[in-house]
Parts: structure tokens; C-alpha cells; sequence
């Protein structure tokens, strides 16, 4: 049976202008969550000085601060970082296609936005949807069967630093369905090259896992102060 697609809805959003959800989908809550009530909005924050004095040294520097959002979802969490730090390159991470496509026509106006098709993790490797048919912001990921026809590429955070010319990562977001356990099991040098951490962890919904013991695991020993709103914690390195 042919499975159809969603229609498509246009909302005008206050200061970014048109975007795409699709009805009957879990779009608009994301639209709600992060132009709505703002949980990405840390600014009133007094370690959010650090992060924006950080963006104003990299670009006094020549450099062109780099965000990394792991788990783009249809794009609206990078139209909401390039709106708040517009000399930035926001790099969204996105691992199921239909999210991707969406994210590309969402932020297609934007030089400075680019959309990987691909899953952040701890080593470049082949990955698979666990469930193609899970909500929409709710893909995970999991190590390739041999031979899978759907793999899709693993990106490393220190291979996107490589690729953008970036010496630090001003921001890197994490919301990828647990996959937070596999991220920071190993290869964590670049949280020492890292601003601010904003992550969301998936203990709640995968009891019994640990599936955020290896982030916690990473961060110890390093100098931070944490701010915790919403579904987001905010690990602000000095």
C-alpha cells in the first residue's frame, strides 16, 4: 500500500518568515517549543555572557563561529540559532530523510545553514533507523545489519570541526533519542573545544539503560556550570 505523505501547512513565524510543518505530525509542537515558549532562549542567563563574548572573539578573529545541532528534526531549532547568532554557521544533523528534505526547505534561504543527511556518533561507522515509523521527532538509530539497503552515514563532531575549518564548536545541541549513550562513550575531545553543551537526556524514556551515564561521565573533571529550562540542560564550559 503507498504510504501518503503529509500535507504541508506555511506559518509565518515573528522575525524568521515562512515555515513548513506537516499536519497531523508532531511538527507544530516542535514549532511551539522552540519559537513559542523559547527553551532554547538561555539569554536572561548570566553565563550566557561567556557564549556571547566567545562569538564576538571568534568573529574579531576572523573565524566563523560554528553551531552544531544534532538532531535537526525539520529545521527549526537551527532557524532559531542563526535568528540569535546570525554570523554563525549552523550545521544541522538530521538522520531520517523526510525530516532532512523538510529541514532543507525550511532553511534553504540561509547560506549560513547547511542540513547533513547523516547521524552524529562517536565514530564514522553505518547506521539504520530503528523504527521508520516513529513519530517524527522521535528517530533513533542503531549500528547497520551487514548489507542494509537504508545505512546511513555516522558523522563524528570532530569530523564536522575538520570539515567547517572550525578550531571550537560555540554551541553544540543534542537531542538524538538516547543516542546521547553512544556520543559520548568515546572520542570526546571536542567537549574541551566546546562553548556551551545544550543536550536533552533520554533516561525517562528508556528506563533501566543508563542511556545518559557516558554524557555525564564525559563532562566530569571539566570546569562547568549548568542551567537546566525545559527538556534542556546547558552545560556552559569556562
Amino acid at each position: 500500500m503507498t504510504e501518503i505523505s503529509p500535507a504541508l501547512r506555511r506559518i509565518d513565524v515573528d522575525r524568521i518568515g515562512p515555515v513548513w510543518i506537516r499536519d497531523g505530525t508532531s511538527d507544530y509542537a516542535v514549532l511551539e517549543q522552540i519559537f513559542r515558549t523559547e527553551e532554547f532562549n538561555i539569554s536572561t542567563a548570566p553565563q550566557f555572557a561567556w557564549i556571547r563574548a566567545a562569538y564576538d572573539r571568534l568573529i574579531a578573529a576572523g573565524e566563523t563561529p560554528l553551531v552544531v545541532d544534532c538532531g535537526a528534526n525539520i529545521g527549526l531549532s537551527t532557524l532559531y540559532f542563526a535568528l540569535h547568532l546570525p554570523a554563525a554557521r549552523i550545521v544541522g544533523i538530521e538522520p531520517a530523510r523526510d525530516n532532512a528534505e523538510l529541514a532543507r526547505k525550511n532553511t534553504q534561504h540561509n547560506p549560513l545553514i547547511e542540513i547533513v543527511e547523516a547521524a552524529v556518533h562517536d565514530r564514522e561507522t553505518d547506521l539504520e533507523l530503528v523504527d521508520p515509523h516513529a513519530e517524527k521527532f522521535a528517530y533513533r538509530v542503531r549500528p547497520a545489519q551487514a548489507g542494509a539497503q537504508s545505512a546511513i552515514a555516522a558523522v563524528t563532531i570532530d569530523g564536522l570541526m575538520r570539515r567547517y575549518g572550525a578550531t571550537r564548536n560555540l554551541i553544540v545541541k543534542v537531542d538524538i533519542e538516547g543516542g546521547e549513550d553512544a556520543l559520548f562513550r568515546s572520542n570526546t575531545g571536542w567537549l574541551d573545544r566546546t562553548d556551551l553543551l545544550i543536550a536533552e537526556t533520554h533516561d525517562w524514556l528508556f528506563p533501566g539503560q543508563g542511556t545518559s551515564r557516558t554524557l555525564f561521565s564525559a563532562i566530569a573533571g571539566r570546569k562547568f556550570e549548568v542551567i537546566h529550562k525545559g527538556e534542556y540542560i546547558s552545560f556552559f564550559f569556562q
